[in-house]
C-alpha cells in the first residue's frame, strides 16, 4: 500500500465534481481546492498507481445559535465516504477534518506470464488440426494396405466390366 506520500506520482491530483475543480497534492500530502461553491460535491483522487475512495463533501454555512445561517460567515464541511452508483446518504459517519485519505488498493496492470503447459499446447485448436492431419497422412495408407483388393478397386474408381 501507500505508506509514504512521496510514493504517489507527481501527476496525481484531487478532482472535484469530475473536473470542475482540480488541485495538486503537495509533497507533505496536503491539498487545497479553492473557490468551491456551497452544496454537494464528489471528491476523487486521480492517481495512475493507487485506488482511493470517493468522498461526498457537503459545504454549508455555519448556523448561529438561533438556527439561522450566518451571512458572510464560515463554511461548515461534512465529508463521507460514498459508494459510486448509490445515493448519497447522511447515515454514513462524518470524516474528521482535515481529511486523511489513504489508498485502498494498488492498481495491477500486468498479469504474470503463464508457464509452459503440454495440456494447454495440445488443447489449442491449431494443434488439434495438425494432429488430425498427421494421423491422416500416416494412418490412412496403413488402413488402405489392409483393405480387401475388390473393395480397394471399388474405392479407386469402380470396376470395369
Amino acid at each position: 500500500m501507500l505508506s509514504d506520500v512521496s510514493q504517489l506520482a507527481t501527476r496525481a491530483q484531487v478532482v472535484l465534481n469530475g473536473g470542475e475543480h482540480r488541485a495538486f497534492i503537495q509533497k507533505d500530502g496536503t491539498f487545497a481546492v479553492d473557490n468551491v461553491k456551497l452544496g454537494d460535491s464528489l471528491l476523487e483522487i486521480a492517481s495512475s498507481d493507487y485506488v482511493f475512495p470517493k468522498i461526498h463533501v457537503r459545504i454549508s454555512l455555519k448556523e448561529t445559535g438561533e438556527g439561522k445561517e450566518e451571512e458572510g460567515g464560515r463554511a461548515s464541511i461534512a465529508a463521507r465516504y460514498v459508494q459510486i452508483g448509490s445515493e448519497w446518504s447522511d447515515d454514513a459517519p462524518v470524516l474528521a477534518y482535515p481529511l486523511r485519505i489513504s489508498a485502498s488498493d494498488k492498481y495491477d496492470f500486468f498479469t504474470e506470464r503463464q508457464g509452459f503447459s503440454i495440456i494447454a499446447m495440445f488443447s489449442n485448436p491449431y494443434m488439434m488440426m495438425v494432429g488430425a492431419s498427421l494421423l491422416a497422412v500416416f494412418i490412412l495408407p496403413k488402413l488402405q494396405a489392409n483393405m480387401d483388393p475388390e473393395a480397394l478397386k471399388e474405392l479407386q474408381g469402380g470396376t470395369k466390366e
